[in-house]
């Protein structure tokens, strides 16, 4: 099965944004961002899947999870705290670098994410937006890899979307 990709990446001075739109209804796109189940299935990388998540799915909830890289002891854990759901249109949440303990690593950026969901017949756009403090911040994001590897966790989320419908 091929998948077209019809997805765009922008990065402003304190900003990337992801779009692309996935062949399913936006109730089961907006689905698989609310649980564990899901997310184990597609979150992450090919060679960073999610391998630690445990989620309460609510406002003022939090969602630590943590992917699992190619090397032993290759961890990368997060933590994200809802402050907005608009069931099935939006998600808000501000998303941190963590450890295995839930504490903060304040020497990563910090970013607001803000995900819609916007329906199209049977297609659905999904926009995040992650919005930090500076351009700087923006650079080190991007460096790491958070393009393409966000562009592979949505092309697992695609193949997650055609296998479950």
């Amino acid at each position: 099965m091929k998948i077209e990709k019809s997805q765009t990446v922008e990065t402003t001075d304190n900003e990337i944004i992801f779009t692309r739109i996935f062949d399913a209804p936006r109730d089961l796109v907006f689905e698989t961002y609310t649980t564990c189940e899901h997310l184990m299935n597609w979150w992450g990388p090919r060679t960073w899947p999610l391998n630690y998540c445990k989620m309460d799915f609510r406002e003022g909830g939090t969602w630590h999870y943590c992917m699992k890289g190619p090397n032993p002891g290759d961890e990368s854990w997060g933590l994200a705290k809802y402050k907005e759901i608009s069931e099935p249109e939006k998600i808000i949440y501000n998303d941190y670098f963590s450890d295995k303990d839930r504490m903060i690593n304040t020497e990563m950026p910090a970013f607001d994410t803000i995900i819609t969901f916007t329906s199209d017949d049977d297609k659905t756009e999904v926009k995040v937006v992650s919005k930090v403090d500076s351009k700087e911040e923006v650079d080190i994001l991007v460096e790491m890899g958070m393009i393409e590897g966000f562009t592979e966790t949505w092309d697992r989320l695609e193949e997650h979307l055609a296998a479950i419908q």
